[in-house]
Parts: C-alpha cells; sequence; structure tokens
C-alpha cells in the first residue's frame, strides 16, 4: 500500500476508499472480524458471530469487495457457498487504525462536552426547580 517513499501506489486501494470504509462501523466490524480469524467465512457466519442482520453483512461485503478489501472465494465442492477473507491486509489495518482514532477523538470530544459548565447567567448560577408531577 506505501511505498517505501510512504506514497500510496496507485495500484492499491486508495486512501480516499480507506477514508470512507473507516466511517462506516459495520464495515469495520466485519473487517475486524475477518482480520482476527484466518479462515474464509460465509455470510451468514459472519452475521451470526457479530449478531448483525445478514441482509447488512451481505451489502457490507459486496461493498468491501469491490473496493479491494476483501476477496470471494468458491467452493469448489458447492458452488452455492461463498467465503469471504481480507485480501488487502494493509489497507484494512490501516483501516481498522483511521476508525479507532476516530472513535477516540469522538469519545474524547463527549466527555469535553459533558463536563463543560454552563455559562452563569447575569453573573449567577441559573438554577432550575424541579418540575411538578401530577
Amino acid at each position: 500500500m506505501e511505498s517505501e517513499e510512504g506514497k500510496w501506489d496507485r495500484q492499491d486501494i486508495t486512501i480516499g476508499t480507506i477514508l470512507s470504509v473507516a466511517k462506516r462501523d459495520s464495515a469495520i466490524r466485519i473487517l475486524k472480524y475477518l482480520a482476527d480469524n484466518s479462515d474464509a467465512l460465509t455470510v451468514t457466519e459472519i452475521s451470526e458471530s457479530l449478531d448483525m442482520d445478514w441482509g447488512t453483512v451481505k451489502n457490507q461485503l459486496f461493498k468491501l469487495t469491490e473496493a479491494g478489501f476483501l476477496t470471494l472465494v468458491e467452493d469448489k465442492m458447492d458452488a452455492r457457498c461463498k467465503y469471504y477473507q481480507i485480501a488487502d491486509k494493509k489497507a484494512t489495518e490501516k483501516a481498522i487504525e483511521l476508525w479507532e482514532d476516530r472513535q477516540r477523538k469522538l469519545k474524547k470530544k463527549e466527555e469535553e462536552t459533558k463536563y463543560k459548565q454552563k455559562e452563569p447567567v447575569g453573573g449567577k448560577t441559573k438554577q432550575t426547580e424541579p418540575e411538578e408531577v401530577s
């Protein structure tokens, strides 16, 4: 993916594609799961293991295969069975890394917002009365 000069090779998955995939939580869950498994897996095996909707998994697998992250392996004994496995390990690792960075930034921003003090109104802190429940 990256040449010795640190630039992306054109024949590999583009950084734009990697950035796009890194924003899709369901795609990253699938990539992480497949990266942790050495075996090629079916749509059903992936959807059941990740407790995800079969259609969502099938859609994401199609997109990830078209983008070059995954490869489709057909069963020679049963053409109905389709298996998916990681095709580009470096691109997969980079997408997961970018997703994890994004998650850390979102969590940090959420924590900063959560602990931010409200501005006082007219120099005094505005206090609200609890609402009465009828």
